[in-house]
């Protein structure tokens, strides 16, 4: 799994993330409020606002046109099955959603370990992503939120976002697909 999890800073050049930030942060950006981040059976969460941008194999949004050409290339994507954005408001204590690995409910867990999830983090703040891995001296291992950073993990791995304190929103895109086959 080392070699499948991956954070990448200053992932795009500052004129491609520019124009992705500055599309989804103004106000004619469409968000749709959800009660849970995984399934609606988990414990009571303050919510998040998501925006589906491709499920499926169907785009859900314009804003595929203006990502996709971006983001895919970089991302090595063979098969897209889901991008989605997710903006979290702060709140004056983090919270800590619940663990969940992407694609759980869509696929069984030996096909779901084929995909690969990949978070974009649009602004910087206090707020991270945890893996449930205990890898760093049995800790979890935590990924700060920072613009323009872009961490990749195998779709099966359990994971939850935490909430920030500092900044207005926490705002990420979490993409699900395969990987083209490297040629060595």
């Amino acid at each position: 799994m080392e070699n499948d999890f991956r954070v990448n800073d200053n992932f795009l050049t500052e004129q491609d993330f520019e124009t992705i930030r500055n599309e989804i942060t103004t106000t004619e950006f469409q968000w749709s409020f959800s009660q849970y981040v995984d399934s609606p059976n988990e414990e009571p969460t303050p919510g998040q606002f998501v925006h589906t941008v491709y499920y499926g194999s169907v785009p859900c949004s314009e804003f595929y046109n203006s990502l996709v050409p971006i983001i895919e290339h970089k991302l090595g994507i063979s098969a897209l099955y889901r991008i989605k954005l997710n903006l979290q408001p702060r709140l004056p204590e983090p919270f800590k959603y619940s663990f969940h690995s992407d694609l759980s409910h869509d696929f069984e867990k030996d096909v779901a370990s084929h995909w690969t999830t990949a978070i974009f983090y649009i602004n910087t703040n206090n707020g991270y992503t945890e893996f449930q891995d205990g890898r760093i001296e049995m800790e979890n291992t935590k990924v700060k939120s920072v613009a323009n950073r872009m961490v990749t993990f195998p779709a099966n791995l359990r994971h939850r976002g935490v909430t920030q304190t500092d900044e207005q929103t926490r705002i990420m895109i979490n993409f699900n697909f395969l990987k083209r086959k490297s040629r060595d």
